[in-house]
């Protein structure tokens, strides 16, 4: 089948076989059809509803391309997808150092901001990290002090094909929901944070077919892509081959409701300023403090570092406490520069 094929096959509101998706998708980041071909196929997939064939079949095509690093054993990420339109602080790449400064090893992809004043790569470069650290670099960071962060488009050369229309389309498409599935690492545990409640079961889905180890997918009801302060998280998780589903509610862990207002980002700087704050154990925001251990007890809960949030609380707070996040900091720093 032809390109137009596909097209007309969802624009006559039919789903796409896996065959047919991977067929399609290996089309758009070749570059074999134009900017218009790629916006009209996107757009109509979207008003279609992105099945899960068509959103594995994606992932399968763009992990085919990546340029990937070398690991070994239990590698976590952190990465969600972003677009909660919150504008918060910086979270997820707090609890990345936090996390590995408890001892977990970490491989944090992101990206810069799309959807926020302030993406990982933003705020990481505000505070010193060279953020487009060659491969080996990246790989020898990653080995020698278990955390390395990796620039997106670094590793996925093939997505600057659709980068452009993705710029200008105003509706989300799949493209949004493709950055926790393509980890270069090949990180087998995951918390991913995304943005909408109606996808945590796809990528849980997607992540059972890929044989991920653990992983977390959790949405905040609130409507942030993180674990949240404010109120309860929903989450699934994937695990042996299984999903269950269950809640978070940070009163019962003793957490201090927040209100996001209290977790509100600014600019690049600004939100470095907050993690260097939070590191150097100025816990003035009380709420920033607690939204990042929570989400670090998560990561210790799936690495097996521990048996509960609880109990991962109290370790996050100890390496927060004792200096050890903002000592992962300065080695990232170190050995990206």
């Amino acid at each position: 089948m032809t390109f137009n094929n596909y097209f007309q096959k969802i624009f006559n509101n039919k789903n796409l076989t896996k065959d047919e998706a991977m067929h399609a998708f290996d089309i758009i980041v070749s570059g074999k059809v134009s900017n218009i071909e790629i916006s009209s196929f996107l757009v109509a997939l979207s008003l279609k509803g992105i099945n899960h064939n068509e959103l594995l079949s994606s992932v399968k095509v763009l992990r085919s391309k990546c340029l990937k690093i070398n690991t070994k054993g239990i590698v976590v990420d952190t990465c969600g997808t972003g677009g909660d339109k919150k504008n918060t602080l910086n979270i997820s790449t707090a609890t990345a150092i936090l996390a590995s400064a408890c001892g977990v090893t970490i491989a944090k992809h992101g990206n810069k901001s799309v959807s926020s004043k302030s993406g990982s790569s933003d705020v990481l470069k505000e505070l010193g990290v060279d953020i487009n650290a060659p491969l080996k670099k990246v790989e020898n960071c990653l080995k020698n002090i278990k955390l390395c962060f990796l620039m997106a488009p670094l590793y996925h050369n093939a997505m600057k094909n659709v980068a452009e229309v993705r710029a200008k389309i105003k509706i989300p498409t799949i493209f949004n929901l493709l950055g926790p599935l393509l980890n270069p690492a090949s990180a087998n545990i995951q918390l991913i944070g995304v943005y909408s409640y109606d996808w945590m079961m796809p990528i849980a889905k997607c992540l059972k077919e890929l044989n991920v180890k653990k992983a977390w997918v959790v949405h905040g009801k609130d409507g942030l892509d993180e674990i949240t302060t404010t109120n309860k998280t929903d989450v699934i998780e994937v695990y042996k081959n299984k999903v269950k589903r269950f809640q978070i509610d940070p009163v019962k862990l003793k957490l201090k409701k927040s209100k996001l207002s209290f977790l509100k980002g600014k600019n690049a700087a600004y939100n470095a300023k907050q993690i260097l704050n939070l590191f150097s154990g100025d816990f003035k925001n009380i709420y920033y403090k607690e939204i990042v251990v929570l989400n670090t007890a998560a990561v210790l809960v799936l690495s097996n570092k521990c048996n509960n949030l609880k109990q991962g609380i109290l370790i996050a707070e100890k390496n927060l406490i004792n200096g050890n996040a903002l000592k992962k900091l300065n080695l990232l720093i170190k050995f990206t520069n």
